[in-house]
């Protein structure tokens, strides 16, 4: 049984399991309290706003995650090239190989993306035109460089879904070399 001295990263990670594997709505309080060990009166406690509060912080916290784990490593100081495939790396760590599901992408459907979809579409939007520029970096035009951007994020998420669909993770790390070999070689 949990204590109720529970640290916050760890009611995260409890909540996050449960989102992860039912999705907003079929996340119910009872199933979220049993994932923590927790009364639903001690879940209100670290979430007066009830499971949209939870799902806000988690949402939050996956921006903050898929940008450290992926998206950071776009803007290091090292040649363009070699930042796209360690974004395309970062990915992968963070979807754990795709074993794991997309939490932005699971909480960006259903009635919590309709309250947060403008933010996670203008997250996206940030994300997509900083991997435009890396892509230009590479001797693409502005247009090329947009449709390669779109091209590499569909991709990604392409193959986490068909292989979260066929329960196949090795769908994604098929997909991930095929992905690395259009991108602009290594130096």
């Amino acid at each position: 049984m949990a204590t109720k001295n529970r640290s916050r990263d760890t009611l995260l990670t409890e909540l996050r399991a449960v989102f992860l594997s039912r999705g907003y709505e079929g996340a119910t309080l009872s199933e979220l309290a049993r994932a923590t060990g927790l009364g639903k009166a001690s879940l209100y406690h670290h979430f007066p706003g009830g499971k949209e509060e939870m799902a806000a912080v988690l949402l939050r916290d996956a921006v903050a995650r898929l940008d450290q784990t992926a998206f950071a490593r776009l803007k290091e100081q090292r040649p363009a090239a070699e930042r796209l495939h360690r974004f395309i790396d970062g990915f992968e760590r963070y979807v754990d190989n795709g074993e794991r599901n997309c939490l932005v992408t699971i909480l960006a459907q259903g009635t919590i993306g309709e309250r947060h979809g403008a933010q996670i579409a203008d997250q996206f939007r940030g994300w997509r035109q900083l991997l435009a520029g890396v892509f230009e970096e590479t001797g693409d035009k502005p247009k090329r460089a947009m449709r390669q951007a779109n091209a590499l994020v569909a991709g990604l998420y392409g193959y986490l879904l068909t292989a979260r669909l066929h329960q196949e993770p090795q769908h994604f790390s098929r997909g991930i070399k095929a992905l690395k070999k259009n991108l602009p070689e290594l130096p």
